[in-house]
Formats: C-alpha cells, sequence, structure tokens
C-alpha cells in the first residue's frame, strides 16, 4: 500500500464532505463523460455477478455512500450501510423515500476503520472503491475479518491508481490524483489479507495492453 498523502482527521473529514456534496456517487453513473459512465456502470455488472454467484441473507456495505449498490442485493438480504459521511447517508435515505422500500436499511454515520459491529455478524461485506479513501487501510481489512463469517465473503473494487492518473491526464482532468484518494491499493495488498479468491476480474483500458484500470475480487474470510 502506498500512502498518496498525509493529512489529519478533521481535513480526512472535511475533503470526504466536500467530495460528498460536489460528486457523490450517483453522479458518476450520469456522468457526462462516456467513458466514467461505462467504468461505472460495467463494475456495477461484475457486483452483480459476483452476487449472483453466492449465498448470503445479511450483508454489510461499508463505504456506502448514497446507497449506489443497494438494489443490487437480494430484497430478502438484511442490509446494513456504513459512512462516515452525513451528506452521503442523508442522499441514501432521500433515495429510500423515492424508492418506497418496503425494508428500510439500517444505515450507521461511523469511523469505518473501529466498526461499532459485533464480530462474525455477516455473510457478506462490500468493499467497493473504500479502501483507497481511508486513513487506515489495513485497519479496514482487518475489521472485514473481524465483522465477517468464517467462510462469508467479501466483494472488493479497487483502482490501479498509477493507471488512474495517466488515464486523469490523458483526459486533462485535474488534479491528476482524486482529493480523496489516500493511498493506492494493489490486488496483492487484498490477497495479503485474503488469499482465498474465488472471483478475480478487471475493468481493461485497453489502450494499455489490457492494464486494468479497475480491479474486483470476490474473497472469502478464512479468519
Amino acid at each position: 500500500m502506498k500512502k498518496l498523502a498525509d493529512i489529519d482527521f478533521r481535513t480526512f473529514y472535511e475533503v470526504n464532505e466536500y467530495v460528498a456534496k460536489t460528486t457523490p456517487m450517483r453522479t458518476h453513473y450520469h456522468s457526462k463523460n462516456s467513458i466514467e459512465r461505462w467504468i461505472w456502470t460495467r463494475k456495477k455488472q461484475i457486483i452483480h455477478e459476483f452476487l449472483q454467484s453466492i449465498p448470503y441473507e445479511t450483508v454489510l456495505d461499508v463505504g456506502c455512500g448514497d446507497g449506489g449498490l443497494f438494489g443490487l442485493l437480494s430484497g430478502k438480504a438484511q442490509y446494513t450501510g456504513i459512512d462516515i459521511s452525513p451528506t452521503q447517508l442523508a442522499a441514501f435515505r432521500s433515495q429510500i423515500k423515492k424508492l418506497k422500500v418496503k425494508s428500510s436499511p439500517t444505515l450507521i454515520e461511523a469511523d469505518i476503520t473501529k466498526l461499532p459491529l459485533k464480530d462474525a455478524s455477516f455473510d457478506l461485506a462490500l468493499a467497493c472503491d473504500v479502501l483507497e479513501h481511508v486513513l487506515d487501510p489495513e485497519k479496514v481489512l482487518r475489521e472485514f475479518k473481524r465483522v465477517v463469517k468464517k467462510d462469508g465473503y467479501i466483494i472488493f473494487s479497487i483502482p490501479n491508481e498509477p493507471l488512474l492518473q495517466l488515464s486523469r491526464l490523458m483526459t486533462l482532468r485535474f488534479p491528476l490524483r482524486s482529493p480523496d484518494h489516500l493511498y493506492a491499493i494493489t490486488v496483492q495488498d487484498v490477497k495479503t489479507f485474503f488469499p482465498h479468491v474465488v472471483g478475480e476480474r478487471g475493468i481493461p483500458l485497453s489502450l494499455f495492453n489490457q492494464a486494468n484500470l479497475i480491479n474486483m475480487l470476490l474473497v472469502t474470510n478464512d479468519r
């Protein structure tokens, strides 16, 4: 894991809220940039395919944002979303009201490096576009091992930071590093904590010989 920025918690919170207010998760699915729209839609498709291949009844969505993944889950699943951003969670609650969902999700505002949850509480956890945003990714990974049941599942989505920055340069998007990306996370970083990989997919940028702009993993928690 390579640290990209060294900031304190207050600055982290302020940056996180700024991004939440200016470019919340759902805006990426409707971006004017066709490549960005395609990438986010493809990520969602892969997550859906992973979900179709595994059993689960309880789900923890870490860094749930404004609930972009909520609709992918089985209607029978007990959903808990957790995020540090009150702005994102307020947007999530607003969406729930619009959709008139019968079984409302449990939403928690908290620091995901210290999940206020019991050990072995969930069959499945989602960590999609999360690890690169936090102050201590290793703590988050250890928290996954704690709260997910033995042989439960975790779905990860992580950007290839060097390629992401190069793609931003080529499309004249500045700054090159997204302001809320604090770490560059590799597939091997995740495999160090979760070596049992059930599924591995990538979203390639064909211009770079099939190098993946986004890497996605479905792993099991061997605890």
